[in-house]
């Protein structure tokens, strides 16, 4: 029994060290497989399966396409604009960027008439009457200011931004939270809406509305409140 059981112990053994070795070949075939591909990669990291060549129709209707810069993710400057002027809905700054792509549009078809044509020199005071009426450029005397209107003008005169211009409030998002809350009025009308284009007839009117508490701290601290409005009415 002895023999026997010693016999079975070096079987045993046997088969346990030729498993290993065979785990121990198989694990270096994997590491000389994987470095062999390492190698591969690191001496041509572009290497990219080839591409069929375009055919005819295929190369037209792409001609115009650049896979390279796409629009959608080029917004880093609108992303700032947004940051700047606390824009919270992206689809004002979209319309804002298109009015400004038409009024460029028109200001270029404009100019390429003549200088004595009556109809540019109609539309030209009534374009440049309206872009001043809102606030977009500071004289209405040529169309050189209008050449280049940047979407940054519209964002300019947000309500929020006029605000804060005005020194009514110190910083966009306070002006916006006091909008949202009913705080300030243009003329008899509140505005409770940040996006709100100012004109410059309307900046005029921009005041604190009444029962506001803004207009209550102004007058206490400049001694004007009534004896009626003490007794918290």
């Amino acid at each position: 029994m002895t023999t026997d059981f010693k016999i079975q112990a070096m079987r045993q053994h046997v088969l346990a060290a030729s498993n290993v070795k065979g785990r121990q070949q198989q694990l270096d075939r994997d590491i000389g497989t994987s470095c062999n591909l390492l190698l591969v990669i690191l001496s041509n990291p572009l290497r990219q399966r080839a591409m069929r060549k375009l055919k005819f129709h295929e190369q037209k209707l792409l001609k115009k396409v650049n896979f390279y810069d796409w629009k959608s993710t080029d917004n880093v400057r609108e992303s700032a604009l947004l940051q700047k002027y606390q824009i919270e809905n992206r689809e004002d700054f979209t319309k804002y960027h298109k009015l400004a792509g038409l009024v460029t549009k028109v200001v270029a078809k404009l100019r390429k008439m003549k200088a004595s044509d009556e109809d540019r020199i109609k539309m030209t005071e009534i374009l440049l009457d309206k872009l001043y009426s809102l606030a977009l450029i500071q004289n209405k005397q040529s169309l050189e200011d209008c050449v280049d209107l940047h979407t940054s003008r519209f964002c300019r005169r947000r309500l929020p931004v006029v605000l804060v211009k005005m020194k009514l409030c110190e910083n966009l998002p306070q002006a916006i939270t006091y909008i949202k809350q009913g705080e300030v009025r243009i003329g008899p009308d509140l505005a409770t809406n940040p996006a709100l284009h100012v004109t410059r007839e309307m900046e005029d009117h921009i005041t604190w509305a009444e029962g506001s508490k803004m207009r209550r701290h102004i007058k206490e601290f400049s001694n004007e409140v009534d004896d009626f409005d003490l007794l918290g009415n």
